[in-house]
């Protein structure tokens, strides 16, 4: 049974793709004025597949495109003549290998969503193999954003309206290094409308200095990227990757430690962010294509909107976080199961006892391979701040 269980979950690897990755994307990549094979690089080695930036004009954008493409970085941009002459501009980029799609939009209105239908109708009219990209506004922000109706009605109403390739929707939920009461609602609300629509959805985590938004920290990138993952997201986003210095704006909010400086030269928060996307890519053979079940918490403080967790995963004899704060989903992947439980504090760590009732294996968080756990054996097994403990098992 042990053999057929490793024989199995080998062929599932081989089958399902072990060398698939998870989309990972720069918001405000590569300015078009620092243009290079050099800058895509290091964009490439801290694990990103996407750069997304707007151009002032087709020739740049194609620049971009070039100097991308000798990396294997993919680009989703926006020029001003993609709007006034589509007929001209579209047929020059839309075979470029380094085209992933085009940026529409970002935090639009309610009021707004006819006039992007109308804009990706005529894109589509050149181009309809690309993907089409267009970010939502999170719960936090304002009313007056929504026209008057809920959060959950305006995340329907975008997708139902809206031709975009798969639902992204920003919210940094680290604030003065707190999290935000919305976060997770926030995530269960595009789970469920996601699932509702058959769409798949991509999230954020801010990467940069702002506001009240404090220096990344590896815990709070690991909380923000993990969670995502945990609710099904199928693709990650960064704000930002460039550090935006160009308006007087971006230097009047003190925006700082983005993964680049303003001159492309890697800050402390690099390292940081290169050492999540490569784990996550090292688990993407998980995550990729899954499907996030269920989801629920542990604590004292159960976040609004979400379920908190009643009773143990049924394939557990002994399962318990000891009151700390924790996020447990259970996810499934062409055909097989997983229980992953994730460390929602950003300065402690967490032990998770547990003891097995079926053939579970856990799976190395770090390096993605198989470890072999033991029916009759307690374990207590340490999780850091933001990181995550993954199980898994046949369906």
């Amino acid at each position: 049974m042990r053999n057929f269980f490793y024989i199995s979950f080998f062929m599932f690897l081989f089958v399902s793709g072990y060398c698939q990755k998870i989309p990972i994307v720069g918001y405000f990549g590569i300015p078009e004025q620092n243009i290079s094979v050099d800058n895509y690089r290091v964009m490439k080695d801290a694990g990103f597949s996407i750069s997304l930036m707007n151009f002032s004009n087709l020739n740049n954008a194609l620049n971009a495109l070039d100097a991308a493409q000798k990396v294997g970085i993919k680009l989703i941009l926006f020029f001003p003549q993609l709007h006034s002459e589509p007929q001209i501009s579209i047929p020059k980029i839309k075979n470029h290998p380094a085209l992933y799609g085009y940026f529409i939009g970002d935090e639009p209105f309610p009021s707004d969503f006819n006039n992007f239908v109308k804009y990706l109708d005529i894109i589509k009219t050149y181009d309809d193999t690309h993907k089409f990209y267009i970010n939502l506004n999170p719960m936090y922000a304002s009313k007056e954003r929504f026209d008057g109706i809920g959060y959950e009605d305006y995340i329907s109403q975008a997708i139902n309206k809206l031709p975009f390739s798969f639902v992204s929707f920003d919210h940094y939920p680290l604030v003065d290094n707190k999290i935000r009461k919305e976060f997770y609602e926030n995530l269960e609300i595009i789970n469920r409308q996601s699932k509702k629509y058959h769409k798949s959805f991509w999230a954020f985590a801010c990467s940069t200095i702002h506001f009240d938004y404090l220096k990344p920290e590896l815990a709070g990138i690991k909380l923000q990227q993990f969670g995502n993952l945990l609710y099904g997201a199928q693709g990650l986003q960064y704000f930002t990757y460039w550090t935006m210095t160009s308006d007087p704006n971006w230097i009047k909010d003190n925006y700082s430690y983005s993964i680049v400086d303003d001159k492309g030269q890697p800050t402390p928060t690099y390292n940081i962010v290169k050492t999540v996307n490569e784990q996550v890519q090292r688990l993407a053979w998980v995550f990729s294509g899954a499907r996030s079940d269920a989801v629920y918490h542990t604590g004292k403080n159960i976040p609004q909107g979400t379920q908190k967790l009643i009773s143990i995963p049924e394939q557990f004899s002994l399962f318990s976080t000891k009151g700390k704060n924790a996020l447990i989903s259970c996810m499934s992947n062409n055909g097989k199961k997983f229980v992953i439980v994730q460390n929602k504090s950003l300065d402690e760590d967490m032990v998770l006892e547990y003891q097995l009732k079926k053939n579970i294996k856990k799976v190395n968080n770090t390096s993605g391979k198989l470890i072999e756990l033991h029916n009759a054996t307690k374990y207590k097994d340490l999780i850091l701040p933001g990181d995550i403990l993954i199980f898994a098992y046949n369906n």
